[in-house]
Parts: C-alpha cells; structure tokens; sequence
C-alpha cells in the first residue's frame, strides 16, 4: 500500500483528496501544524513545523509521495507570504528530498503564480509569470523550490477552486444572501473556475502517472465567465434573488481591504478580505487555459460552472 503525505489536509482541499485516496486504497497521512478535532477515519497524522526541516523530515519519513496543499491566504505582510508559502514551501522540498521513498512531489500552486491574463485570451504556461500580489509572488517563488526538488515533480496552477464547505466560497454566498455583491475586477472582467472534485481528480492522476513529471499546469473549466453570470449562477443556485451587484474603483476596494484587515487584527481572526487581494481585484482578467493538461492527460470533461454550484447547494 503506498503512502501519500498531504500538508494542509484538514482544509477545504486537502481533506477532500485525503477521503479519495483512502477510497482508492492509499494510506494517508496529514501533515499539519496541530491535531484536529475530528480526525479523518483511517488517515494517521503528523504535527510539523513548517520552519523547522526536522519536524518535516520525521512526518514523511516512509511516505512514497506528498502533496503540498498548505499555504497562507489572507496574510497581512510580504514577509508572512514569503515565510509561510515560499521559506516553507523550500523546508518541505529539502525535507522531501532526504527520504529515500519519497519519489514525487506534487505542488498546488495558484493562477496568481503566473499573474492575470493581459488580453482576452486566457493564460497559457507559455507566458511569462507576472503575479501582481504577495500571496501570487511567494507562490511562484515556492514553484521555484519545487523544481529543485530531488525527484520528480509536478506544479498544478488552479485559479478559483469552489465546491461544499469553502471559505471563501461560502463569504461569497453569504453576501449574496443578503442581497449585495461587489462586482471584482472590472465589470467586464472574466474568470476561471475550477470545482473541487475535479481538481482531486487533478491531483489523483498526477500521483498515479508519470505523464505530467516536471510539468507545470493551469488546470480550469474551459469556459470563462464574467463576474454577474457567476453571481447570476450562484444566486439561481442558492435559490436566492439576484443581489444588486456594485462595482468600486480599485481604491475603494484597496481601503476596504485595509478596513477588514484592521477589525480582523482586533478580533483576533482571519481577514476574508485584504489589500494583497485587492491587488489582485484590480487586475481585469483571471483566466488560464487548460489545454497542456488536456493534452496530457487525455480528457477535458470539466464540470460545468452550472452543475458545479448545482452540486455545492444540492
């Protein structure tokens, strides 16, 4: 039985894979900062430190393969986005590359590694890398320590993943409900989206393959959308009326990312909104092609916008 090692695998992602592949047959075990409360029938768990190489060397000791799920999002510093998804990212890929079994490393990335999409065609892996936020810095910096890993690799850039028990996801359907929405980016500005269990399907093939080995991919549904057809969407699917949708000039969407990390510092909690995601709001397009990974793999039966959120609200 071999062994897959995931780092953030009580989040949203993380926890979804871990489920498939424990119903595949692998052992799994969770690499995390704490134990959770509820721990996942049949995955064992490692508590590690993602600054200390030690703790990570001990937790993947035995392990065949590991996926690097965990990251920071909502950060309100460079440096605490460079600490957690660059340094740490370098400590789990020199911890990986001392254990002998361990012969892949698979990496979860992001869109903003690579940075909006200039035009009206979506991003490709043939353009240069251009991320206009920390969090999209430091995550191309971590890709970068991926690929001086020893063995081999895969980097897979998502752009927005959606699907049951999202954070993010649910802060939207939260402000839909009460009917107000603030459109992101321009008005006619369009996105790329990707439903939670097609990218475990992703993340499944990439361990299962040697297809993709030292390959970095933008994995999407192939369509794009504007903003109002996904809140449209999303609104149909709550079974909620269309929330009056404002746009704001990326200033004022800046000072409410300053505001919300402010009252969150006092609170003690997470932002779910920051100025490092406003950065990114201001930026017209976040749209990638799924092409290479089409290509590669052999298949590009996504799941539709339409039926993903269909199936998030079922």
């Amino acid at each position: 039985m071999k062994t897959i090692a995931i780092t953030g695998g009580t989040g949203f992602v993380g926890s979804a894979l871990a489920r498939a592949l424990l119903k595949k047959g692998y052992a799994v075990r969770i690499l995390s900062r704490r134990s959770p409360k509820a721990p996942l029938p049949g995955a064992s768990y490692a508590e590690v430190d993602f600054s200390d190489v030690e703790t990570l060397k001990r937790a993947l000791a035995g392990a065949d393969a590991a996926v690097h799920l965990a990251a920071a999002l909502f950060c309100r510093a460079k440096e605490d986005f460079i600490k957690s998804n660059a340094v740490g990212t370098a400590n789990l890929a020199a911890a990986a590359g001392t254990v002998p079994e361990l012969k892949k490393l698979v990496y979860i990335s992001s869109l903003a590694a690579g940075g909006p999409s200039g035009g009206s065609n979506p991003r490709t892996e043939k353009e240069p890398e251009a991320p206009v936020s920390y969090y999209g810095m430091s995550k191309l910096e971590g890709e970068k320590a991926v690929r001086a890993f020893s063995g081999r690799s895969v980097i897979l850039r998502p752009p927005i993943i959606y699907g049951k028990k999202d954070f993010g996801f649910s802060k939207i359907a939260e402000w839909v409900r009460k009917g107000f929405m603030v459109n992101a980016g321009s008005a006619n500005g369009r996105f790329s989206f990707l439903y939670l269990d097609d990218l475990v399907r992703v993340i499944t093939e990439t361990l299962e393959t040697d297809k993709f080995d030292g390959g970095t991919f933008y994995v999407a549904e192939h369509r794009t959308y504007v903003w109002r057809e996904f809140i449209t969407m999303l609104s149909a699917g709550m079974g909620v009326k269309m929330p009056l949708l404002i746009s704001l000039p990326p200033a004022a969407v800046y000072a409410a990312g300053w505001i919300y990390e402010m009252v969150s510092l006092l609170a003690g909690a997470e932002p779910a909104l920051n100025r490092d995601k406003a950065r990114e709001a201001s930026a017209p397009n976040w749209t990638s092609s799924p092409e290479l990974w089409e290509k590669t793999a052999g298949w590009n039966d996504w799941t539709s916008l339409a039926e993903g959120i269909k199936k998030t609200f079922s």
